[in-house]
């Protein structure tokens, strides 16, 4: 880490003084961060869902055969659930109020 730096690349700690331009920045991207990592769980869990799709295609008998095999059901499962959990989170971070720069309002 440079000693000039303002702020922890990780943890975006500030290290020495910040205005408020630099610390709005520090906030935009850190929400950004988040975006993109709702974003990346929601692409890995529709890939996951397609291996399990295809998974259960290929399995012994071949097809789409009732009762299905339970791995790849459940992998289709896990993957359903990690995708609504993530849009659920990407859906949160887009809301007014929690982008950066939002107006908060003290009651």
């Amino acid at each position: 880490m440079s000693d000039r730096s303002p702020a922890c690349p990780h943890c975006d700690l500030a290290l020495a003084e910040l205005g408020p331009e630099d610390i709005s920045r520090m906030e935009l991207r850190r929400w950004r961060r988040k975006v993109w990592r709702a974003k990346n769980m929601t692409y890995t869990a529709m890939a996951l869902l397609i291996v399990g799709a295809v998974w259960w295609w290929l399995v012994e008998p071949a097809g789409w055969t009732i009762p299905p095999p339970p791995l790849p059901v459940g992998l289709i499962m896990l993957s359903g659930i990690g995708y609504v959990i993530a849009r659920g989170w990407l859906l949160w971070l887009n809301l007014k109020r929690n982008r950066p720069g939002a107006v908060r309002q003290e009651r």
